[in-house]
């Protein structure tokens, strides 16, 4: 289990990486990089879902369905969606850390500049949140 773990750290890392500085450089994320994602996450959900339905398996699926009503109702851009979808199928808890730090990212800009449709390169917050719970995984495996 501890070399899946270390694995899937090692692929996940440099990809989110990659993402969030072209967010926020640009403004825009690549296909080629989050469509792979999108599809990587999908099918490790589905491996979730059918070999290892534990308490977070629920919520994953709960959380993803909410992530792709949002996408499709327009209240969030379609880079933002991928790369969600990815990091929940993948990597749960990262996913959910990318919800929390883009949430509170999103009000602090909100009461800064008094604007509610202030608008921030999200796939930047959720990288940055996702390398921080990977960054606390593998110093916690690291110290067993």
């Amino acid at each position: 289990m501890l070399s899946n773990e270390l694995i899937l750290f090692g692929f996940l890392l440099p990809v989110l990486v990659l993402v969030g500085v072209q967010d926020w450089q640009t403004g825009e994320v690549s296909n080629w990089i989050t469509i792979p994602l999108l599809l990587m996450g999908v099918i490790a959900a589905m491996l979730r879902v059918f070999f290892s339905i534990d308490a977070l398996t629920g919520v994953m699926l709960f959380a993803m369905s909410v992530c792709t009503l949002a996408a499709f109702k327009g209240w969030m851009g379609g880079a933002d969606w991928k790369v969600l979808i990815g990091l929940f199928g993948l990597y749960p808890i990262a996913g959910f850390a990318a919800l929390l730090v883009a949430g509170i990212w999103g009000a602090v800009l909100m009461l800064a500049t008094k604007n509610r449709n202030a608008r921030f390169p999200g796939v930047t917050a959720f990288v940055f949140a996702a390398c921080l719970t990977v960054l606390g995984k593998v110093s916690i495996i690291l110290l067993n």
